[in-house]
């Protein structure tokens, strides 16, 4: 008996064991991983974190310990974590243009790029993933430099633009090469509009040109929504030398301003609403506020997150009684408009700032009857009810 007691913990403690692998990595410098990735003739597969990093966190934890992760990854690869903040990691970072995280990087023994991914992945995709890695037609050194040799099209500059977007790189040099190719007559296909709506924010380009020209056509074949929100950041690009400016050349801007009402833009009421705001909140904040109480609400009403955000700005930074007033209202349609814990939160707060503390106590209740109905823990809602204490304590010294 005692035989067959023994037997069932090794096996069930081999059995343990063997569900537990994970990737091994290695612990020495960099240099000494170029030098055994060299001797096994093994490219390195490298996890570019960060210890802020989510998305790192859950990689390690889910899917760098599962058996068929950690054996595929064992016996191909020489595997190196290297956080992109300290020591080796920040010239690393540099190097290999490694800007978010998780940077899933594939490098041979002579520092070479060979393969790159970003993001969180789960088991599956991320084996397929670095199976790719040694497939001489489908690692991403391989593609780009496939693509380039080519030459981009419009045929593969949407293919071109997903495998650089897909390592956290930046395509727009090479999406702004292509667009310059393109005949007007072709601007209006499907693609080169998502190019332009993407990637053209300069209103003086031909591109943008020909768009501002032909807007109904736009309009009819992709949707007044989105050439509506084009036409809205492209009419913002008008301001932004104003906007980067160290000073404010007051007159160059009013008459940037005057041109531009000249041009009888679509939207432009709220578009030269829009760049006053971010001249005011970056050269003049009194002015900011002002004018954030008297037109936000009007130009975002329907914009829920935006009137959130901007009321509980006015929560934070106004003191004065009727610019407070005006963000109660940003709370209030913001709340009409979605039934958010965060919205709700936020209408208490900017109501018991304007003083009225009844109406504060009421929806800090139900703010916090919300949070208990999303299954949020106390901790999360931890600041409501502080706050309901404060609106409680001003109430009872009435």
């Amino acid at each position: 008996m005692k035989k067959l007691i023994l037997f069932c913990s090794v096996f069930s403690l081999s059995f343990l064991t063997a569900q537990n692998r994970q990737i091994t990595f290695e612990t020495g410098n960099w240099a000494s991983v170029l030098q055994k990735a060299k001797k096994e003739n093994k490219l390195i597969f490298i996890d570019a974190y960060t210890t802020w990093c989510g998305p790192c966190k859950h990689m390690a934890k889910h899917v760098f310990t599962k058996d068929s992760v950690a054996d595929y990854f064992n016996s191909k690869f020489v595997n190196y974590k290297m956080d992109m903040e300290k020591g080796e990691g920040i010239e690393f970072a540099k190097k290999y243009q490694v800007n978010c995280y998780p940077n899933l990087l594939f490098i041979d023994g002579n520092e070479n790029l060979v393969h790159r991914g970003a993001g969180s992945m789960g088991t599956q995709d991320f084996i397929s993933f670095a199976g790719n890695s040694m497939n001489p037609k489908e690692n991403f050194t391989a593609m780009k430099t496939a693509y380039e040799k080519t030459g981009v099209n419009e045929s593969n500059i949407t293919a071109y633009i997903d495998l650089l977007s897909g390592a956290c790189l930046d395509p727009s040099e090479k999406v702004t090469s292509y667009i310059k190719t393109v005949k007007e007559e072709d601007l209006m296909s499907r693609t080169n509009w998502v190019l332009m709506r993407d990637y053209v924010s300069d209103h003086r380009s031909r591109e943008m040109t020909y768009f501002l020209k032909n807007i109904p056509a736009y309009e009819t074949k992709f949707g007044k929504d989105t050439v509506s929100l084009k036409l809205a950041a492209l009419g913002a690009s008008y301001f932004s030398d104003h906007v980067k400016a160290a000073t404010l050349d007051k007159a160059a801007y009013e008459k940037a301003k005057k041109d531009f009402e000249a041009m009888k833009w679509p939207n432009s009421e709220k578009i030269l609403f829009d760049a006053d705001m971010r001249v005011n909140k970056k050269f003049d904040k009194d002015a900011y506020y002002k004018l954030a109480a008297s037109g936000f609400l009007k130009y975002n009403n329907d914009n829920a997150p935006a009137l959130n955000s901007m009321a509980w700005t006015f929560y934070e930074k106004v003191t004065d009684a009727s610019q407070l007033k005006a963000g109660v209202e940003m709370a209030r349609r913001a709340n009409e408009l979605k039934e958010y814990y965060a919205f709700m939160d936020t209408y208490a707060a900017v109501l018991y700032k304007a003083g009225n503390y009844s109406e504060a106590e009421k929806m800090a209740l139900k703010a916090i009857d919300k949070a208990k109905l999303d299954k949020m823990s106390e901790d999360e809602y931890k600041e409501t009810s502080e706050l309901l204490k404060q609106i409680r304590t001003k109430l009872n010294s009435k």
